[in-house]
């Protein structure tokens, strides 16, 4: 069954589709709602806080069951899908529709998404779109999501056939910038995978406009990150070029410990240190190698506090 919330003049209105229950809840009290969930949600994944977030799923999923609307959805049989639609996704009830955490939904068993019995799955349409086209944008994410579980398992040439020629001309088509920057992404990442580092360069150096123009901070860092790797791969920082990777490493750095996740903050930061120690840097390279540990330890990441303390050992600290 799918359930569809979306933004009208008046309202923000739920509706199921096949079914006749619908909600309508006040705009001005929804918007408020949606902008603190997504703030905490951010704060709760830095933290590396699983009950924070879990609490937050359970609040959207009390919040939608008037009387029992989302109930009503969560309990169908067959794949569960949640649209959520923005026709004017630049106004504020709709922007704050997109960013809100959909994909922590909880009910009192636990996270929705966790269920294997039921699968579950978010689909968000920026602007006015067909059917045919939410169709079509649906199976593009799945088949992005397949690619990526291929890349994972270093079947690159079967994840690049998917995401370029199947993915990656979806969103063209469907002129979806944001889904088109995220599969880039991804194509990327296989590229640089094998060793095509100049193709690589080349897709990161295309998305970045759409990334910018998002307002995508955590995209950005991933790219100015990615940049860098690249460039050391290529041997850059042995021919003049340390300070370019400098540059773009602490620019994601920067990006990260403000807007990105610990995850983010620990990979990012233990290369920047290692530049950061080419340079001569060694201060600045602990200082960011304290920050790096912090994030690791927040995710009680031990193979990351293992590389901690190597590179605190090289650098004779």
């Amino acid at each position: 069954m799918h359930a569809i919330i979306e933004p009208t003049a008046t309202d923000l209105y739920c509706h199921l589709d096949g079914a006749p229950d619908e909600l309508r809840l006040d705009s001005a009290d929804a918007l408020r709602r949606l902008q603190a969930w997504t703030v905490r949600c951010r704060e709760a994944a830095r933290a590396n806080n699983d009950d924070a977030l879990l609490a937050i799923g359970r609040e959207i999923f009390a919040w939608l069951n008037i009387p029992t609307w989302i109930s009503t959805w969560a309990r169908s049989e067959g794949p569960q899908r949640l649209e959520i639609r923005a026709a004017n996704p630049d106004e504020p009830l709709a922007a704050a529709l997109l960013a809100c955490p959909w994909e922590l939904l909880a009910d009192v068993q636990g996270f929705i998404a966790a269920d294997p019995a039921r699968p579950f799955e978010i689909v968000r349409v920026r602007g006015e779109a067909s059917a045919e086209d939410i169709e079509a944008a649906t199976g593009a994410v799945a088949r992005r999501g397949f690619a990526e579980n291929l890349l994972a398992e270093n079947k690159l040439d079967e994840a690049l056939e998917i995401l370029g020629k199947e993915v990656l001309t979806v969103f063209e088509r469907l002129d979806d910038n944001r889904e088109k920057a995220i599969t880039q992404g991804r194509i990327a990442d296989v590229l640089f995978a094998q060793g095509k580092l100049d193709e690589a360069m080349a897709m990161q150096t295309e998305r970045l406009p759409a990334v910018t123009a998002l307002g995508d901070h955590e995209g950005l860092a991933h790219i100015r990150y990615s940049m860098a790797n690249i460039r050391l791969a290529r041997g850059e920082h042995e021919s003049g070029n340390l300070q370019q990777i400098y540059e773009e490493l602490a620019e994601a750095f920067h990006l990260s410990c403000q807007y990105g996740q610990p995850d983010a903050i620990g990979g990012i930061g233990l290369l920047l240190v290692q530049v950061l120690a080419m340079g001569g840097l060694r201060d600045e390279a602990l200082e960011t190698l304290n920050t790096a540990e912090d994030a690791f330890t927040t995710l009680r990441d031990l193979d990351g506090i293992g590389q901690v303390r190597e590179l605190r050992e090289a650098l004779g600290a």
